[in-house]
């Protein structure tokens, strides 16, 4: 049987050979098919004995930290069709397929033997979508029947499958998850939402709708009146207040915790209450003591919430990053305000006249101001270090205190006053005790250089509180002072050069020095006369 199966392959040899020898030529020579070196031959002498021997050597290669086997194959193996998994290595990284491993003769489905397996597979099909067919058939040997004996069963050989060839849209959504995971680990957002972002109107963000639910039966009473406004008999005075000693009512309604709760602004006939459930409540607290209206709107734990000072309409803060307006009364969402962040607080401004302008504390260490009328971010404040806790207003809503969790305090000024003006230059007088200030408002103003800094508004003993006289809007031009520290001195933007007296303030003496802007003039430390000026027109001029 071993001498024919040669013949036939010998005769296969002669037909791709260029040279028509005859038949007989080639059976008469000796064809020995030797694919590896480490093969034992025994002929014994005769043809009937040419088979081959198949002798399996296994043999331990240590520079390279690894086994090779080395065999005959039949030649019905060598011609056998070729099998195995069809995907490449990325592929197969993919569907969840070890790669590392080498597979050796035919190839049998995966059938999770191990509670490894299985939750490798688990997690493969909860990431990509997709994972190894289970619906495998093994004889019992362990062995896929139409495998063959060639796959090792030894135990830690894996055995792949392949993987499901994914549609086009299957491949589109799973890198759409990918990316939206990526974006979210990130904390950013790609340039298709950002373009999305700025199609939607101005102070509004893509948001969940809104509605409220209201409980009562009618949202008015027999005269007309809505449902919010207090009763006649509750008044806001002055009283003498004790320590509770007794619970009287409990308000259940929120499915899980509170956030947050505030009093109606006056006399407190209803309160607000902000839900980890998504949801803002309105309760009564006089009459029935029942839940009157419900606000859903939010996607996430509303965190805080805040009244304006006349109660109809409030402010909620909420962790999927939006701040709303609502109407009080008919649960309307007036607007809606985001920065992508997530507000942690939110507060009015508590004066009349500016009910439209409101504070939020967020996660990136900013404190954003919005205006409700045009939607806008009117100021930002960016001096904390990490995430604002609270906002308070103080010294008649003058300035605020905030706090973060860089545990610090810090003040906030909000008004603005015209008649302040900022300072571009600063000097020092020669004994240490007082700092001359340019102001953008044409006069030098003295300050103490020790203690607490104080500005100088008075004319003290040895000091004048200003100097006025010179033009240097807009321009930073620099003071200084006479190494004696009798005469003060300064440039202007007409060129012009300045000298006053330390003690009254009055002009002494005016130069016309350059053509342009006199930008700086320097007293020589040992020379008593001496003045070095520079302007923009490109000279220094030295004076005596």
């Amino acid at each position: 049987m071993a001498t024919s199966a040669l013949g036939l392959l010998a005769s296969s040899y002669e037909e791709d050979d260029d040279n028509d020898e005859p038949a007989a030529a080639a059976a008469s020579t000796l064809l020995v098919v030797n694919p590896t070196p480490a093969v034992v031959g025994d002929y014994g002498g005769s043809s009937a004995s040419h088979a081959l021997a198949l002798a399996p050597v296994i043999t331990e290669d240590r520079k390279h930290g690894q086994q090779i086997m080395k065999a005959n194959p039949t030649y019905e193996e060598m011609w056998a069709p070729e099998q195995g998994p069809s995907l490449d290595v990325t592929a197969q990284r993919a569907a969840g397929i070890k790669s590392k491993h080498r597979f050796v003769g035919h190839v049998a489905k995966m059938t999770p033997a191990t509670d490894f397996a299985f939750d490798e597979q688990y997690h493969t099909f909860n990431a990509y979508g997709f994972a190894a067919d289970p619906s495998t058939h093994l004889g019992p040997s362990g062995q896929d029947a139409a495998a063959g004996p060639q796959q090792a069963p030894a135990a830690g050989v894996a055995v792949p499958t392949e993987a499901p060839e994914l549609t086009a849209e299957q491949k589109a959504a799973i890198d759409a998850r990918l990316k939206q995971e990526k974006r979210k680990y990130e904390g950013r957002e790609d340039a298709a939402e950002q373009s999305a972002m700025e199609a939607w109107p101005r102070g509004c963000g893509r948001r969940c709708a809104e509605r409220a639910v209201f409980h009562g039966s009618s949202m008015v009473d027999y005269q007309g009146r809505s449902w919010t406004t207090p009763p006649t008999d509750v008044r806001e005075e002055e009283h003498e207040c004790f320590i509770p000693k007794r619970w009287i009512h409990t308000w259940s309604g929120h499915t899980k915790g509170v956030a947050a709760i505030r009093w109606f602004p006056g006399n407190g006939h209803l309160l607000l209450s902000a839900g980890m459930d998504h949801k803002v409540k309105i309760w009564d607290v006089f009459n029935t003591r029942k839940c009157v209206q419900t606000y859903m709107g939010h996607a996430a734990a509303v965190r805080d919430i805040q009244f304006t000072n006349d109660g109809k309409r409030f402010l909620t803060c909420s962790y999927d990053r939006y701040l709303k307006l609502w109407d009080t009364e008919t649960g309307q969402c007036i607007s809606a305000f985001t920065n992508r962040k997530l507000p942690y607080c939110c507060t009015f401004n508590p004066d009349d006249d500016k009910q439209h302008v409101f504070l939020a504390g967020c996660s990136n260490k900013h404190i954003v101001q919005y205006d409700t009328h045009t939607g806008k971010v009117e100021q930002l404040y960016d001096q904390h270090l990490a995430a604002v806790n609270t906002i308070t207003f103080v010294e008649n809503n003058a300035r605020f205190a905030s706090t973060a969790d860089d545990k610090k305090m810090l003040i906030w000024d909000t008004s603005a006053d015209p008649t302040l003006h900022s300072m571009p230059a600063v000097t020092k007088t020669p004994n240490d005790q007082w700092l001359l200030c340019q102001n953008l408002d044409n006069q030098i103003t003295t300050y103490s250089a020790a203690g607490r800094f104080k500005h100088n508004r008075k004319k003290a003993r040895f000091a004048a509180p200003t100097f006025k006289g010179h033009i240097v809007a807009g321009y930073a031009c620099k003071p200084d002072m006479s190494p004696d520290g009798n005469y003060v001195m300064s440039g202007d933007s007409d060129g012009r050069l300045w000298f006053w007296d330390w003690k009254s303030g009055k002009v002494f003496r005016k130069l016309k020095c350059h053509d342009q802007v006199c930008i700086q003039a320097i007293w020589h430390p040992v020379e008593p006369s001496r003045v070095a000026t520079c302007s923009w027109d490109g000279t220094i001029k030295y004076w005596d």
